[in-house]
């Protein structure tokens, strides 16, 4: 058991998995080919806005320091990848993530 075990918060990598999960289950993977259509788009922006407002939400809740946004954005970024997302989608999702939280 090391040292800072008791210390680390399981609640950020936990976010991030409820936010990847629903995003799997409004927009999934098999959508994601069809983005160049604006029905898409428009879709991929509706599924978008609430999880930004559970991230500003959720940092407001638990002032999360750097670290923890961190991790936040990196267990949402594994999260997409295992759920079968390309690179590129995954990327820009978490790129819009840790720049959500971290303004928040």
């Amino acid at each position: 058991m090391g040292f800072f075990t008791g210390m680390v918060s399981p609640l950020p990598q936990q976010f991030a998995m409820q936010l990847a999960e629903k995003i799997e289950r409004q927009f999934p993977p098999k959508s994601e080919p069809q983005l160049t259509k604006k029905g898409v788009q428009r879709r991929l922006e509706g599924v978008l806005n609430p999880i930004i407002n559970d991230l500003v939400s959720f940092q407001k809740q638990n002032q999360l320091g750097w670290i923890g946004k961190a991790r936040v954005g990196n267990a949402f970024r594994w999260a997409l990848t295992e759920k079968g997302y390309s690179k590129e989608f995954v990327e820009a999702l978490t790129e819009g993530v840790v720049r959500t939280i971290a303004t928040a």
